[in-house]
Formats: structure tokens, sequence, C-alpha cells
């Protein structure tokens, strides 16, 4: 089990994105750092996981995936909540 960062730029406006979060939420465990970013606790590798992302955005959408080894992080602003979330998943 591992943490991917999913960063992704919807640039088709009026789309309906519901089923990319829920399906991003739907892994083992999932935070959301920023507007356009998923923490995403997964089985999944994270080329995996993009070609599954594609099922749910337009083909104009950008997407990158990348695995967090937690190596090192630091955050600025986030909740204590998302902090929390973080220290215990990386």
């Amino acid at each position: 089990m591992s943490v991917q960062w999913v960063n992704y730029d919807l640039n088709k406006t009026g789309q309906n994105y519901e089923a990319l979060i829920d399906y991003l939420k739907s892994h083992n465990g999932w935070a959301k750092p920023l507007k356009s970013s998923f923490f995403v606790k997964t089985s999944l590798s994270a080329a995996e996981l993009r070609t599954e992302i594609k099922n749910y955005i337009d083909t104009n959408d950008d997407v990158v995936v990348v695995t967090v080894d937690g190596q090192s992080w630091a955050t600025y602003g986030l909740s204590e909540k998302l902090n929390a979330w973080l220290k215990n998943n990386i």
C-alpha cells in the first residue's frame, strides 16, 4: 500500500467531475490538501492510478500522479487534521 499524490487541471468548464472525486475517495484512504490535489492511499502504482483516472476526465484535462515516499515533507496553512493524516499515512 502506498500513497499517490494526484494533481489535476480540469480544463473543460461546466463539466461535472463528481465521479472523479468519488473515485479518488473510494480508495483505502485519502486527503485533499489543495483545490486540485488529492493524496490517495492505494495498492495501485502511479501509472495504474493515472490510467484509471483517465476514465473520469476529458481528453483535454491534465493529470500528474506521483508516488510519495515520505522521506521529507512540510506544509503551511493546512489544517491539523490534514497534517495528522499526512503524518499517519506518509
